[in-house]
């Protein structure tokens, strides 16, 4: 049985006074063709690669697995992404997400051509697996080939699914809290919008590496390498069923490298813990640090919600919470704290919390530690007295 066609046309560039943006149609079976775009300022419209299709496939990728679409291009792809994609990534996605199906991309043609790049990318949110990011390639990095040189702020379904409105708002919001550190720092940093989001629907969590690296594919003429700030560190990484594509990141994101864009996981090699340790290293995180994902603080720590807490509450193991005082109410945190310390343990071992709770309890008695090995049992107890 012939499968149904993705067909994502041939790029369009189009540069007004304030923004450039570059857009591809995009036809599904028996649907209403639709335009998926990026767009970023004006300045920076010579970024955009307009003589291939990748940043338009890795986007789209994971949503045609998903409808069992073959993807067809009227574009170019670059070689070594397509075979990487075929060979490996779809593969490995099919095994992650049993609710994927292997699929064909069927690109125009195969290209091995190579535009001039020197920009080194990462993106930047300000927290901490960004930080950390920052601390390991651009503060500590001795190699000036793999310094960064640019920060980017991207909006590809990070910020919410309220409305493309608030959304975008808040991507905004985010993006002004983290110019003033990029200006201290003297890196230029460059928003990137897209209707990604809306234009086909996505679970950011399933598909975030692949929605992120897209972007430095459609600006392939100013990158040669991009650092993606990953989360779990590598012993906790698999290729297994899981709700959160970061567990693959160290397999995946290589994949998504073309000859002339080198894609690289970074972070894995630390825990959580150790990541929050190197950030409290580097001084200017005492002020920018940004961990919120209550969208009601308008991008500001809230101090109470799961990202908050985590954070709060490992600076404070490491005795590091009063370098924090400007970005964090540690007041209204202790409200929370208790509450906060009984759900480490019934979460436990989730890898984040079972980090937190070796660093807070194995200092203390063996009753607390006896606590933390009977967690799973009682979660498992009590989920069983429910039934």
């Amino acid at each position: 049985m012939k499968l149904k066609e993705m067909r994502i046309g041939s790029c369009v560039l189009e540069v007004g006074a304030d923004s450039a943006r570059l857009s591809a149609p995009i036809t599904c079976a028996d649907e209403q063709p639709r335009e998926l775009w990026y767009s970023l300022p004006a300045a920076h419209a010579d970024w955009f690669a307009t003589d291939r299709c990748d940043g338009f496939v890795v986007a789209l990728l994971l949503q045609a697995m998903e409808r069992n679409e073959n993807i067809v291009t009227d574009a170019p792809m670059s070689s070594r992404l397509w075979h990487s994609l075929s060979q490996f990534y779809i593969p490995m996605m099919t095994q992650a997400f049993p609710n994927l199906h292997r699929i064909k991309i069927v690109p125009a043609a195969l290209t091995t051509e190579t535009q001039p790049a020197a920009g080194v990318a990462t993106g930047f949110s300000g927290g901490i697996d960004s930080f950390a990011a920052v601390v390991r390639h651009f503060a500590q990095e001795k190699s000036p080939e793999h310094r960064v040189t640019h920060f980017l702020f991207h909006n590809v379904g990070s910020h919410g699914n309220k409305s493309p409105e608030a959304d975008r708002n808040l991507f905004r919001q985010r993006y002004a809290l983290v110019q003033p550190f990029a200006k201290e720092v003297e890196i230029p940093t460059v928003p990137v919008d897209s209707n990604l989001a809306y234009a086909f629907p996505i679970d950011f969590m399933k598909m975030h590496h692949a929605l992120n690296a897209s972007v430095l594919l459609v600006l392939q003429n100013q990158f040669r390498r991009y650092f993606y700030a990953s989360t779990y560190k590598y012993v906790d990484c698999r290729v297994a069923p899981v709700k959160d594509i970061a567990y693959l990141d160290p397999m995946a994101v290589h994949l998504l490298s073309t000859e002339g864009l080198d894609c690289v996981s970074t972070g894995s090699e630390m825990s959580r813990v150790e990541k929050t340790a190197l950030v409290a290293t580097y001084e200017p995180s005492h002020r920018y640090l940004n961990v919120c994902v209550d969208a009601a603080f308008e991008g500001r720590n809230c101090s109470v919600c799961f990202k908050c807490r985590r954070t709060m509450l490992t600076l404070e193991l490491l005795g590091l919470d009063h370098l924090y005082g400007q970005v964090f109410d540690f007041e209204k945190f202790a409200k929370v704290r208790q509450r906060y310390l009984k759900e480490i343990i019934l979460h436990y071992p989730h890898s984040f919390e079972q980090e937190i709770a070796e660093a807070f309890y194995a200092p203390r008695s063996r009753a607390w530690r006896w606590l933390i090995k009977a967690g799973g049992w009682y979660r498992q107890h009590r989920q069983y007295r429910k039934k």
